[in-house]
């Protein structure tokens, strides 16, 4: 009926814990004669831990003598050792010990509530109650049917922002697909961004999604016609061999940003399919330019972004190329449309009258339909200057230099308009009401958190 009864004679060679189990299974069926529920799970448990430690021992030929009477004497050691364990086997033993634990628990509360008496049912309920209530099943515990069961039901994927950022308190951004790109890449989707010049996919995809959303550093490839096999899988160089930047990404668990992919050459981004098709595959292998193989980082991801969808022709972005259909498969339902933000510029650059001005500049280009963009890196640039020229103006040429010999939020804009013709100049500053902002410096009495227009 009891499985240990054939150990019963090495129990007391082996350590006290062992022992413990025996003496309570023991005790339960009352020397092994009575069948119980408890000392049959205990039964079970305890002999798997001896066959693997001892199962060679119960073969008559390596049984002592004394191992095979009727008494309980101890047995005589052999010189067998006990089998190595495996990992495996270590953490099957903790389970045991586990369950061994909670029986010694329940098995005492029992005495002590029926002062050693056989318990009647209703006192066994209540005494499990008492002993389970604060215990907690860890999910190494379950049943392997019921740790597969569990495994395959869907998860929920979050992310945590991280807090303090600069140049402010890092949020969301009030972007409606951002949640959905960031889900992408989790998911190990190759994604990809499209929009106008300055509407600021670079700036996602390398700070709010990398960085921010993400965690992870990045390694942007700037694609064009001269973007080299190198570049993207190694090669020799003057210095060299030189590795590529998607096998260190692949293989460091960086975000790969392909910034303005439509312009590279199709046959070079030939290069990038085998990759961007196994980036859902754990652990896919990818070789570099001297055959070596390189597994993929659990963590590796890519991003493209393009002025156009890399299959249509642009009068406005000439220098795109179409790519092939392989490529353009990776991004399949992943492709998303980005368009100008102003609550999150406004978010980045912290400036309100910057952003106002800058604003009405994209307005007035869009109104004219003149072929510029104003972008958020322009933005950037007007904010910084105006920082500076600030300081300046405070420090009232204490360092050496004065607010108007060095680069201002005029300067800046002033070099931005001049790229256009004289006729649009002229347009741009009337609507801009150039005169009253920009004149003798007047943005430097403005309110920086609050809108010109």
């Amino acid at each position: 009926m009891y499985s240990v009864e054939k150990y019963k004679d090495i129990i007391s060679t082996t350590d006290a814990d062992t022992q413990k189990r025996y003496s309570i299974i023991e005790k339960l069926s009352k020397g092994l004669t009575v069948e119980n529920d408890t000392a049959l799970q205990m039964d079970k448990l305890l002999t798997e831990q001896l066959d693997l430690e001892y199962g060679d021992q119960t073969d008559p030929a390596t049984i002592s003598p004394a191992s095979t009477s009727t008494t309980n004497a101890p047995a005589k050691p052999t010189n067998k050792k006990p089998k190595k364990r495996s990992a495996s086997t270590s953490k099957k033993e903790e389970s045991v010990d586990e369950v061994v634990d909670s029986f010694t628990k329940l098995f005492e509360a029992i005495k002590n509530q029926t002062g050693g008496s056989a318990p009647d049912e209703a006192t066994m309920k209540e005494a499990m109650k008492e002993l389970l209530k604060d215990t907690k099943i860890s999910f190494s515990n379950l049943d392997n049917d019921l740790k597969k069961q569990v495994s395959s039901q869907p998860h929920v994927i979050q992310y945590q922002l991280p807090g303090k950022k600069e140049p402010g308190a890092f949020q969301k951004p009030d972007i409606p697909v951002f949640q959905s790109i960031v889900d992408d890449l989790v998911m190990g989707h190759v994604v990809m961004l499209i929009g106008g010049a300055g509407t600021g996919k670079t700036y996602m995809a390398e700070n709010l999604l990398a960085k921010q959303a993400l965690g992870r550093q990045h390694i942007t490839i700037n694609c064009s016609q001269w973007t080299s096999p190198t570049e993207i899988i190694g090669g020799q160089t003057m210095d060299g061999y030189q590795e590529g930047k998607l096998i260190e990404a692949w293989s460091k668990g960086h975000v790969l940003i392909l910034d303005e992919l439509p312009k590279i050459d199709p046959n070079t981004a030939g290069l990038l399919n085998d990759a961007l098709a196994k980036t859902k595959i754990e652990n896919a292998v990818i070789f570099n330019a001297r055959k070596e193989s390189f597994s993929k980082h659990p963590d590796f991801a890519v991003v493209m972004t393009g002025n156009v969808y890399p299959n249509t022709d642009s009068i406005a972005y000439g220098a795109n190329n179409k790519q092939d259909l392989s490529l353009l498969d990776r991004v399949s339902g992943n492709v998303y449309f980005i368009e100008k933000n102003p609550d999150l510029e406004k978010r980045i650059l912290q400036n309100e009258m910057i952003w106002s001005v800058c604003d009405k500049i994209r307005s007035v280009i869009e109104e004219m339909r003149y072929e510029a963009q104003i972008s958020l890196r322009f933005m950037q640039t007007a904010r910084d200057s105006y920082n500076l020229e600030m300081q300046r103006v405070k420090d009232k040429g204490k360092n050496g230099v004065k607010a108007d010999e060095g680069k201002t939020f005029k300067g800046a804009v002033d070099s931005y308009i001049s790229t256009f013709t004289n006729v649009q100049q002229k347009n741009i500053r009337e609507k801009i009401k150039y005169d009253e902002i920009f004149e003798d410096h007047y943005y430097r009495n403005m309110d920086k958190d609050k809108e010109v227009y």
